[in-house]
């Protein structure tokens, strides 16, 4: 059984959230917050396999999970999926940049949430054309190490609107592998921010705010 948290901005939401997901086989809520503070007091019971975080919420409090999770948390737990309407969204690429695993972008509908919920759980991430034009500017613009061709090639095709499908049988993999290159194209890019931010550490200087 995965265990699920939820960081939402409202209770409506919240309540939306926790239904589709405990609906799910497989899939359980330990609960669910609307601030930091009663979000630390539910990690404090058990710490979930997957934390759900709304990024409507307000910078500083998706700033602060980001942060705390990715630095108190022992053993990469939870898992963190963070909650857009769309994927043009320029906080959906923040969150990937300082901490996040995916992303899910719902639009009008959360009936697929569970299966995204999943897909990240076995170590996958998922990528749109947009967020794949954005990575892969990161990378041609020298923000870190150069990639693998067939991490370029991987990036070329998901930003031109390929399928994870036809992605896989060009690489001659399965859908499960590529899936678990985007995730760790996503931890190239959160390695080139730390790196960037201990530059300006040492150099005396502060960074600006993550979201804007």
């Amino acid at each position: 059984m995965t265990s699920v948290a939820l960081l939402h901005r409202e209770s409506e939401l919240g309540h939306r959230l926790a239904e589709t997901v405990a609906a799910a086989p497989g899939l359980t809520v330990l609960g669910s917050a609307g601030t930091m503070p009663a979000l630390r007091e539910v990690l404090a019971q058990e710490v979930p396999d997957l934390l759900l975080v709304d990024l409507m919420l307000p910078g500083a409090q998706v700033q602060s999970v980001l942060q705390e999770l990715r630095h108190e948390v022992p053993d990469g737990r939870p898992r963190l999926l963070v909650l857009a309407v769309s994927a043009d969204d320029p906080r959906v690429m923040a969150a990937l940049r300082h901490g996040a695993d995916s992303y899910f972008a719902h639009a009008h509908s959360l009936l697929s949430l569970p299966e995204a919920i999943e897909q990240l759980v076995r170590g996958e991430s998922m990528i749109t054309p947009q967020i794949a034009r954005q990575l892969k500017s990161h990378f041609e613009a020298g923000g870190g190490a150069a990639l693998p061709e067939a991490d370029c090639r991987l990036l070329q095709w998901m930003a031109e609107g390929f399928l994870v499908s036809e992605v896989a049988r060009a690489l001659r993999v399965n859908a499960h592998a590529v899936g678990v290159r985007i995730r760790s194209l996503y931890r190239r890019l959160q390695a080139d921010v730390r790196s960037q931010q201990d530059v300006r550490e040492d150099a005396g200087l502060q960074g600006g705010p993550l979201f804007t």
